[in-house]
C-alpha cells in the first residue's frame, strides 16, 4: 500500500525528521514549508531522502485564513500529479507523532479502502458555535499591526453590532451549499481529492464565501464534500454535538489555555486511551519522554 502523507510544517526541523522516520518507509511525503521559514534548513536536512518532495508553491501562512486552504490544495496537487498512484492522501502537521506502529498503520488503511476519514458538522445545526461562522473575519488576512488589522477588525465588529450575518447556506449555481466543519487533518482517497481540487480551481464564489470565516481549512473540503450525496455516506457525519475527537478521527490532541497543548509523558495513558493513530502536538525537548515511550510501546 503506497501511502502519500501531506505536510506542512514551519519550525522543529528535528522533530519532522523523527516524524518520517516513525511512518512507513514506502510512503511518499510532500511538504509544504512556510514562507516565513528558511527552506534550506528543511532540504539539508533530507538531503538523502528521496522520498521527500518538496513543493514550490509556498505560502506566507496566517492561521485561520484562506491560505491554510491554498497551500493544502497545492500539497494535494502535488500528489495527485506524482507519478505513482495513492491509496491515500493523509494531511498532517510536522507537529504530529504517530501512536502506531508502520505496520499498524499500513494495516489500517488495507481494512477499509473506500472509506473516507473526513469528519465534519452541519453548522446550521444548532450548537454553541454556530454564531461564529456568520461573522466576517476580514481582520484574519492581516498582520497583526498596522491601520490595517485594526479598520478590518473594527468593520467586523460593527457589521455583528448591526445583525448583519454571513448566510450558513449559499446558493451557487444551481447548488445550494450548507456550511460544514470538521478539522484540517483528514487521510482521503484520490478520487475524492480530485474532486476537492477541482472545486478549489473552478469554484470561486464558493471560495469568497468561505473567505472571510473564521478557519476555512475546517470548512473548504468538509463543505464541498457533504454537500455531494455520493461522498456523503462515507465521510463521518455528526448533527448531534461539535466533538473535537470525533472530528480528528485519526488524530489525538487537546487544549489549554486557548491553544493546543504540547504533549508529554504527562499525556501518554489518555493518548494510548484514544486508540488515536498521531498525537499532535510534540515538540523537540519538552516531548521527548512521551516520544521514548511511544517508541517501547511499539517495541515490545
Amino acid at each position: 500500500m503506497k501511502l502519500a502523507f501531506l505536510i506542512s510544517t514551519h519550525t522543529d526541523v528535528q522533530q519532522l525528521q523523527r516524524l518520517v522516520c516513525a511512518l512507513p518507509d514506502e510512503s511518499v511525503f510532500f511538504l509544504h514549508v512556510d514562507k516565513k521559514s528558511d527552506i534550506n534548513i528543511f532540504k539539508l536536512a533530507f538531503l538523502d531522502d528521496g522520498r521527500m518532495k518538496f513543493i514550490d508553491h509556498r505560502v506566507n501562512v496566517r492561521w485561520g485564513s484562506i491560505n491554510e486552504v491554498e497551500y493544502q490544495m497545492e500539497l494535494v496537487r502535488a500528489a495527485l500529479e506524482y507519478g505513482e498512484q495513492f491509496e491515500r492522501l493523509i494531511t498532517i502537521s510536522g507537529m504530529d507523532y504517530p501512536v502506531w506502529s508502520k505496520e499498524q498503520i499500513v494495516q489500517f488503511f488495507e481494512k477499509d479502502r473506500k472509506k473516507e476519514y473526513l469528519a465534519a458538522i452541519d453548522v446550521s445545526f444548532p450548537w454553541r458555535m454556530s454564531a461564529i461562522y456568520q461573522q466576517y473575519f476580514f481582520w484574519i488576512h492581516k498582520p497583526k499591526s498596522g491601520w490595517e488589522y485594526y479598520v478590518t477588525r473594527a468593520f467586523g465588529r460593527a457589521l455583528k453590532m448591526l445583525g448583519i450575518k454571513k448566510p450558513l447556506c449559499k446558493k451557487i449555481g444551481d447548488k445550494t451549499y450548507k456550511l460544514y466543519k470538521g478539522a484540517a487533518w483528514w487521510a482521503i482517497t484520490p478520487k475524492l481529492a480530485k474532486v476537492i481540487l477541482h472545486e478549489w480551481d473552478t469554484n470561486e464564489k464558493l471560495k469568497d464565501w468561505l473567505k472571510w470565516c473564521m478557519c476555512p481549512a475546517e470548512l473548504f473540503a468538509q463543505t464541498v464534500v457533504l454537500n455531494e450525496e455520493t461522498w456523503k455516506e462515507k465521510c463521518m457525519l455528526d448533527n448531534e454535538k461539535y466533538s473535537l475527537p470525533m472530528h480528528t478521527p485519526l488524530t489525538y490532541v487537546t487544549w489549554m489555555n486557548e491553544e493546543i497543548k504540547t504533549l508529554d509523558e504527562s499525556d501518554y495513558d489518555k493518548i494510548i486511551q484514544s486508540n488515536k493513530m498521531f498525537c499532535r502536538k510534540v515538540a523537540s525537548g519538552k516531548s521527548d519522554g512521551l516520544i521514548e515511550l511511544i517508541t517501547k510501546k511499539e517495541m515490545r
